[in-house]
């Protein structure tokens, strides 16, 4: 048997007022996401344990199979394992988004936590600037676009930095790093405004009316030191693969013996190559008993708060990433397919939450369930519940589902 685990961030989320009290998920037109539900086996599963902060680095150890609390590095220590970076014991990575900062009277507002989708060449550009004129005791590694990663030496910080996508709308003010610790944070941060302000690239966006990238955020420092995930396939005894544009998830998969396929277009965006990240795959299946496909195009425009772009993400994601998975399931009999969310990424909040989000399976071992539809309701009305990530990937990959 071979399974397949299509991993979306930002399907669900909260009633919205404007919209008759209906979610995006509810609004949008999803056969394929319905056609799935109607012939699966349904229901919730908690990925984020409650005495944890909502977010990726979180979310992805659990559906990974992992066990986040003693997991848990921290999202740069991951995404540097992506890059290929060999770190000492005195190298504190971070990661360094590109962002735009909007005034307000007495604060800077964050407007943009992708920087307008910076493109990788731009965000080169930028980042060579930084090396250039920030002192060499840091190094900056492009990343992806907006999101980069900084390198510090012996950096004594406190247990978690915010991510700018927990604060779009927000001051900063009050989420600056504080503390002895974090001078040197600050001051890399008003150095990195002062460079950018100056660049030619902001100059002539600038002039042609476009927002500039203007500031950096730093955040995803680990907790100390944790171990790392044991391999994927000593737990299952099964090989398996990650198809992912997230650097973070990239270092998850490659710290548990998963491979990595690099992906032509992939973007994590709304504008990805969703079809070469599905043939990817349906490709990796031929040498892998269990592979992730993770598409996390509907995230942005949530967090962002664009209903309408939310909405016809998911439309483009039932079209081209389920019906194909659905078909490739109906045409082979040892292919099962789980459908599951890493958490909410609310639209009507811009913000993570840690309810429990839906899943599908099929074809299912206990036989389809009486739900027809996919939307928030099948939180409740599923008839399958798990407390965490790990015990719903178990249960699926031994066939209990």
């Amino acid at each position: 048997m071979k399974y397949i685990v299509l991993m979306a961030n930002g399907l669900t989320d909260q009633p919205i007022a404007e919209k008759d009290n209906q979610t995006p998920l509810q609004l949008a037109d999803t056969p394929n996401l319905d056609r799935l539900t109607a012939m699966g086996r349904c229901g919730s599963v908690r990925t984020i344990p409650e005495d944890l902060p909502a977010g990726n680095e979180i979310s992805y150890l659990s559906l990974l199979g992992c066990d986040p609390a003693r997991y848990n590095l921290g999202a740069a220590p991951y995404e540097a394992k992506a890059l290929g970076l060999a770190l000492t014991d005195d190298d504190t990575p971070l990661c360094c988004d590109f962002i735009i900062l909007q005034s307000s009277h007495n604060d800077m507002i964050l407007k943009d936590f992708t920087a307008g989708q910076l493109s990788a060449d731009n965000a080169q550009l930028l980042l060579g600037a930084l090396q250039e004129q920030i002192p060499d005791a840091v190094t900056f590694h492009h990343g992806a676009g907006h999101h980069n990663l900084m390198v510090m030496k012996n950096a004594a910080l406190p247990d978690r930095l915010h991510p700018p996508h927990e604060l779009v709308g927000e001051g900063i003010r009050q989420h600056m790093p504080e503390g002895q610790a974090c001078k040197e944070l600050v001051y890399l941060m008003n150095q990195a405004q002062i460079i950018l302000h100056n660049h030619p690239f902001n100059q002539a966006r600038a002039k042609n009316g476009d927002d500039v990238v203007n500031s950096v955020w730093f955040w995803g420092n680990g907790n100390g030191k944790r171990d790392l995930p044991p391999a994927f396939s000593e737990r299952y005894g099964k090989e398996a693969s990650v198809v992912t544009a997230s650097l973070m998830l990239k270092g998850m998969a490659q710290s548990a013996g998963m491979s990595t396929p690099e992906v032509q277009g992939a973007t994590g965006f709304p504008d990805t190559n969703y079809a070469a990240k599905v043939s990817a795959a349906l490709n990796e299946l031929e040498s892998r008993d269990v592979v992730f496909l993770h598409v996390a195009a509907a995230e942005t425009p949530s967090l962002l708060g664009n209903i309408d772009d939310k909405m016809l993400t998911l439309e483009d994601i039932d079209s081209e990433v389920v019906g194909p998975l659905l078909d490739a399931v109906e045409k082979d009999n040892d292919l099962a397919l789980l459908l599951v969310e890493n958490h909410m990424s609310s639209v009507n909040l811009m913000r993570y939450t840690k309810d429990p989000v839906p899943f599908v399976v099929y074809p299912s071992t206990q036989g389809a369930d009486a739900v027809e539809r996919f939307n928030e309701e099948v939180v409740k009305s599923g008839a399958e519940h798990f407390k965490s990530g790990s015990e719903l990937i178990e249960a699926f990959l031994q066939g209990r589902l």
